[in-house]
């Protein structure tokens, strides 16, 4: 019983830090709608083409 509830407790934890990473990363690099579709274009004629 103590070791289920230490997974999910560390889980969680784990799955926390995580978002915030994610979060911090993606407010550092701001980018316009314009850029994100030129990139999204880019990776297509890249890897579909």
């Amino acid at each position: 019983m103590f070791m289920n509830h230490e997974i999910i407790f560390f889980t969680s934890i784990f799955a926390v830090l995580i978002g915030f990473i994610a979060f911090a990363i993606l407010k550092k690099r701001k980018r316009s709608a314009k850029s994100i579709y030129k990139l999204i274009d880019d990776l297509e004629k890249k890897y579909i083409y």
